[in-house]
């Protein structure tokens, strides 16, 4: 896994995201950081090579916040419990 000051602000900033919000797709995510599709789906593949995120499994994510469980159209992405950690770990530094 890439250390956190190697990778980029729009990696780090979709990391934080997807910590925040949980699990979501290119499209949102996208939307939210304000970055293109392309790139963003892109960043999100770059982050599960390196061991940051990893795709959400089955065929409905049950997200905080929604009443009902969302079926899933598009990948959907999560952080992987090393990258829980990291982050957890960042924070008390004060870090994040």
């Amino acid at each position: 896994m890439k250390a956190w000051t190697e990778l980029a602000p729009k990696e780090q900033e979709a990391l934080l995201d997807i910590r925040e919000n949980g699990p979501d797709c290119a499209k949102f995510l996208s939307r939210r950081i304000k970055m293109d599709l392309g790139a963003t789906m892109k960043l999100l593949g770059s982050l599960e090579k390196s061991g940051w995120l990893k795709r959400v499994q089955g065929t409905f994510l049950f997200k905080r916040g929604f009443k009902r469980p969302k079926h899933m159209n598009h990948t959907y992405y999560e952080l992987t419990k090393q990258a829980e950690k990291e982050l957890r770990i960042l924070a008390r530094k004060g870090l994040v």
